[in-house]
């Protein structure tokens, strides 16, 4: 009997993971299986560009032809209910039994619900698919009152979507800022600034708690000081969690995700994990965490996919992340958890770098309309050399500069 490569999971991690086994000399069968009914696809524009457009259509990382040539069986619309780590057999949705050799888990995330709404009233949406996103585009022409549960990325990508469809908008977050988990106060401030400009109506240091009325669907919703907001969506986002059931089943270490090394190994030797799903450890952030980026799937996954095939690749890459909001482009590289200080450099309108320190060198740089910025730092974070704030004061700041130089 032939070896066989199972991979669950049907997004970037899935379809990098199969190519780079195939380019790296992996030449036994490769299966993905995915619950999803479309090949794997690009999800940035789920929550900014599909929803401005009734007429854009899904884009897909790769076509059919291109799974067909490198010998990859797609399975999709199927789910991997259970699986037998001593037999390497996986169990489907269908009760077909698939057998492999080696495993690998791109399993993603979920949308975080809001408790007591786990079963969603039909005005109720969350963005974490595209099925997410097709019923909440067929729900917008008919709704002029938007309430958004949560200010983070996904939050406030669709706000800045929906608002210029002339939609009014709320948007309800617990903290005192928006982005409080993953950008700078500076940035926050700006981005707020923004939304406000644009005519969100921003509420911060407040919870609320959606009331569903006769029809089944949330018409109101009460924040803890009184106040009703009037609804015809709610859209809910307030993180996400990790798929870790199948892992579970198989004794893998959790934490707040699949435990995996620099290879994308987890603790059984057959068996691999990338993307959403996925916590490790490394140059840039030593205490591990779990990254949701385009980015980290596709390079944890090029690592996943060139160990399977008996390379010896290891993951350093700088993280890195982006959002588009209105004629903003947020990028930014490094981490900035645990950093002791920060400066920003601001431009004549609304661009901005904020520079994050640990211990007087930088470890994370923020930017807002500055793409040179953002590459420069990228491209220093991942040279190796400490950027300390002595030489970026040398410069005044001007990280290209640096580089440069």
């Amino acid at each position: 009997m032939r070896k066989r490569l199972l991979i669950v999971g049907g997004s970037y991690a899935a379809s990098e993971l199969a190519c780079q086994a195939r380019e790296s000399g992996y030449a036994e069968e490769i299966l993905i299986v995915s619950d999803e009914g479309d090949l794997p696809y690009h999800r940035p524009p789920l929550s900014k560009s599909y929803l401005k457009d009734p007429g854009e259509e899904l884009m897909p990382l790769r076509a059919e032809a291109f799974y067909r040539d490198k010998a990859i069986e797609v399975e999709l619309g199927s789910k991997v209910v259970a699986i037998d780590g001593r037999g390497n057999r996986a169990t489907l949705s269908n009760d077909v039994v698939i057998p492999f050799d080696t495993l690998a888990l791109t399993t993603g995330a979920r949308a975080r619900t809001l408790p007591g709404l786990e079963t969603c009233p039909g005005n109720l949406h969350y963005v974490r698919s595209v099925a997410d996103a097709r019923n909440l585009r067929l729900a917008i022409p008919g709704a002029e009152k938007v309430v958004i549960i949560g200010a983070g990325f996904i939050g406030l990508e669709v706000a800045s979507a929906l608002v210029r469809q002339n939609k009014h908008v709320t948007v309800v977050e617990a903290a005192d800022r928006v982005l409080a988990r993953a950008v700078s106060p500076e940035l926050s401030r700006l981005l707020s600034a923004i939304h406000a400009q644009n005519g969100v109506n921003l509420i911060t240091s407040r919870k609320v708690r959606p009331i569903i009325g006769p029809s089944g669907q949330i018409n109101r919703l009460e924040m803890d000081d009184s106040l009703i907001l009037k609804a015809d969506i709610v859209v809910v986002g307030v993180g996400s969690q990790p798929n870790l059931e199948l892992a579970q089943q198989l004794e893998l270490h959790v934490g707040n995700g699949i435990i995996v090394d620099n290879r994308s190994r987890t603790s059984k030797s057959n068996v691999f994990a990338a993307g959403d799903c996925a916590t490790f450890a490394g140059e840039f952030n030593r205490a591990g965490i779990r990254l949701e980026s385009v980015q980290n799937a596709i390079d944890q996954a090029r690592i996943a996919g060139n160990a399977i095939a008996g390379g010896d690749k290891v993951y350093h890459a700088v993280p890195w992340f982006w959002s588009d909001q209105y004629e903003s482009k947020i990028q930014i590289a490094g981490l900035s958890s645990e950093t002791t200080h920060s400066e920003s450099r601001r431009g004549e309108k609304s661009d901005v770098s904020v520079f994050h320190f640990r211990d007087d060198v930088c470890v994370s740089v923020e930017s807002v309309n500055r793409p040179r910025d953002h590459m420069a730092a990228r491209r220093l974070l991942a040279g190796g050399k400490d950027i300390t704030r002595r030489r970026l004061q040398e410069v005044d700041f001007n990280i290209s500069a640096l580089l440069n130089a």
